[in-house]
């Protein structure tokens, strides 16, 4: 597990191992690699945000080795599915061909686009996105709201994990 504290809100983001292991699986290592993505569901407390689960990608998603646009009506879908499970949906992922990965002027223009179109009642959505790095520790995390960027995020392994 990797955490992110919110200190603003005083909240923890929690990815757990299932989500890294999803996210990191789809790395673009090879050349012909496309850009891989999906949504992020979670268990929201006062105090965590707790990501269960990363969707994707889907089959009819387009993807290019520098691009991806998901499929929004089955994204749709998977958030009735996972909200009658009781996650809610928190924001995006995507993989760049990159080892340490930065948001492109798109990828900030969508997530924010999307915190401002979504019914919802959440402050700001994530944003995950995925290099070629093998490490969970570079990951870009942030946090966005329909003004843009909040704030990125500084990722630390779960104590459990730093005792093994």
């Amino acid at each position: 597990m990797i955490e992110y504290s919110v200190a603003d809100s005083g909240q923890t983001i929690i990815f757990t191992d299932r989500v890294l292991d999803h996210v990191l699986a789809n790395r673009q290592t090879k050349l012909w690699d496309r850009e891989a993505g999906g949504q992020l569901f979670a268990r929201v407390s006062p105090y965590e945000i707790y990501i269960e689960e990363a969707t994707g990608p889907r089959r009819s998603d387009r993807r290019s080795r520098a691009s991806y646009r998901p499929d929004r009506k089955l994204e749709q879908g998977e958030i009735c599915d996972r909200q009658r499970k009781g996650l809610v949906f928190v924001g995006d992922w995507h993989t760049h061909p990159e080892l340490l990965p930065k948001p492109s002027a798109r990828d900030l223009e969508s997530i924010s686009e999307c915190f401002q179109k979504s019914a919802h009642h959440l402050n700001a959505f994530l944003l995950l996105v995925v290099g070629t790095s093998t490490s969970a520790e570079d990951l870009h995390v942030s946090i966005h709201n329909s003004g843009g960027m909040v704030a990125q995020l500084q990722g630390v392994l779960s104590p459990l994990l730093q005792t093994i």
